[in-house]
């Protein structure tokens, strides 16, 4: 068999990239010593500092992240392999690493539809808040994951795939549209308070621009009391329950409407400039999973019948 570096060292290195030194020692249930000595016979077998060093502890040098994520990929293959040997009958195993709003609203309502056509796969959903941020494929133990950002080249050196921008409208609970404060025009929207996503980049201003530029009457409509949230969901289920209006997101947000449990009282809507992303290691994009995941997104999302791109 061709030179390999020590397992051992290769083991710890792998945890320290995930926990840090201390994580990988209480992972791999050692001293914090015994990580120090195998990071240092890693870097004398290879040759090439993995680590700069100072008062504040060890960082991945840029060859070292470029290693780490080698090394992940090949442990992640080598646990894939060993649980096919052991449970032939398992199937595949998928870990996305998503934005909270996607996978909860997007995602996990059409789930069903991914096992009926992809029996054979298990999705395991790993779910953040950050609107952005960096992929850590290497701390998460994810493959796959979807992000929101406005860039590909934000991705460094991974496989990266527009899914679709964001369509804002207004929404509401189906009650509001009668009664002496219905909403009819977007004028009416100054009558009901508006729910407001903190997190998100873009919001209610935009909108409100947009509309005014289409010679919509929104002069009094104002954030100035708007009831503020820092999730999608949590503003989606108090327009819900008749809080107030909130700036509906499709894709998420389509879900709610099929279900008649939100009301978008306008055809006028604008498209994000931000966009969402599909993200993996090179080598992972051409997997069969990787594929049938990707097939089954696109799919449900050209379902929708919203225009979620830009034109060409």
């Amino acid at each position: 068999m061709s030179w390999l570096p020590p397992l051992t060292a290769l083991r710890a290195f792998e945890a320290v990239g995930r926990f840090g030194v201390a994580g990988a020692a209480k992972e791999l249930n050692v001293t914090r010593a015994a990580i120090l000595y195998q990071l240092r016979v890693l870097e004398a077998e290879v040759g090439v500092a993995l680590f700069t060093r100072s008062n504040r502890g060890l960082t991945l040098s840029r060859a070292g992240q470029g290693y780490l994520t080698e090394v992940t990929q090949s442990f992640e293959a080598l646990q894939e392999s060993a649980r096919r040997l052991k449970n032939p009958e398992s199937g595949q195993h998928l870990v996305l690493d998503s934005l909270t709003s996607f996978a909860t609203d997007f995602i996990v309502p059409r789930l069903h539809r991914f096992y009926e056509a992809n029996p054979d796969i298990t999705l395991e959903i790993k779910a953040l808040q950050k609107w952005y941020g960096p992929i850590e494929f290497e701390r998460t133990g994810a493959n796959i994951a979807i992000r929101g950002t406005g860039l590909p080249g934000e991705f460094g050196d991974l496989h990266v795939e527009k899914l679709c921008h964001e369509r804002h409208f207004p929404v509401c609970a189906p009650r509001l549209l009668t009664g002496p404060n219905a909403i009819r025009t977007p004028a009416d929207l100054a009558k009901h308070p508006l729910l407001e996503s903190t997190v998100a980049p873009e919001g209610w201003r935009e909108w409100l621009e947009a509309a005014a530029l289409a010679g919509e009457d929104v002069a009094a409509v104002t954030l100035d009391n708007a009831r503020r949230f820092d999730i999608f969901h949590m503003s989606m289920v108090a327009a819900v329950q008749g809080v107030g209006v909130d700036l509906g997101r499709s894709p998420m947000v389509d879900h709610w409407l099929e279900d008649g449990q939100l009301a978008a009282p306008f055809e006028f809507s604008v498209l994000s400039r931000s966009s969402y992303w599909l993200v993996c290691h090179k080598a992972f994009a051409d997997s069969v999973d990787f594929l049938a995941f990707r097939n089954w997104l696109r799919a449900e999302l050209d379902a929708l019948g919203r225009d979620l791109l830009p034109p060409a």
